[in-house]
């Protein structure tokens, strides 16, 4: 019976959208994403799947996205099915500072994004995106803001969330650990404990890319990539 309903946006007799699900499963299988927020910014930490001399020389791995000085997009999943939302809200966020001479609000850029994701699970035509997005950034109505998106559209607000493989153990360690005023330091401590229990006889440079994300006094935006030595030295936190 299943069978009748074979267009991607069709629903199955018991309800369920199988494609978005298939996504949903692709995700859970790509490479991991952590992202923590904390008193004056976040840090991203992703997996590293396939390191190559190439990789190492770019600003970002192929994964993180800057869409504006103040907003930054992770992905886990079909990498090249995130480039049409990044591509988008990069136009989206430079079309708003023509107008207002301001930085986008974080909140457009997601109702934006989880717009265009629900609009491909319900399409007869084309199959859902099959990535997960977590947006996180800084704007002056809402401040610091991390914000998970999935394949179906559907987004949720956290302070320290994990995508991709060994999200639900990573998410547990996050839930019990995380603290509301977790500084620098801490949260990348605790990025480091989440990496050596998957894998803990590597160093953490050759399976795992951080970046912090900073706000100074003067509401300058700091984006920093750690060198290896720098994630190497952290295991000694």
């Amino acid at each position: 019976m299943d069978k009748i309903f074979t267009s991607p946006g069709s629903f199955s007799p018991n309800g369920r959208l199988c494609q978005v699900e298939y996504a949903l499963e692709a995700v859970e299988n790509s490479n991991n994403l952590i992202v923590i927020q904390t008193i004056n910014g976040f840090i991203i930490g992703t997996e590293i799947q396939n390191d190559t001399e190439i990789e190492d020389d770019k600003k970002y791995p192929r994964n993180i996205f800057l869409i504006d000085k103040h907003v930054i997009i992770g992905v886990s999943g079909n990498i090249p099915d995130s480039k049409i939302i990044v591509n988008h809200v990069r136009i989206q966020a430079q079309q708003y500072r023509f107008i207002y001479q301001d930085d986008i609000p974080l909140n457009e850029i997601v109702t934006e994004i989880c717009s265009i994701k629900q609009q491909f699970s319900q399409s007869k035509t084309s199959r859902p995106i099959g990535c997960s997005l977590i947006i996180a950034g800084w704007d002056r109505f809402s401040g610091h803001q991390v914000i998970k998106s999935d394949p179906s559209g559907t987004f949720s607000n956290w302070k320290a969330v994990s995508i991709g493989s060994n999200s639900l153990s990573n998410q547990i360690i996050l839930d019990m650990e995380y603290t509301e005023e977790i500084s620098l330091l801490d949260a990348l401590s605790l990025l480091i404990r989440i990496i050596r229990k998957k894998i803990s006889y590597t160093v953490p440079s050759k399976i795992f890319d951080v970046h912090t994300f900073k706000i100074d006094h003067e509401k300058n935006i700091l984006i920093h990539r750690l060198s290896k030595k720098e994630l190497n030295s952290l295991t000694k936190l």
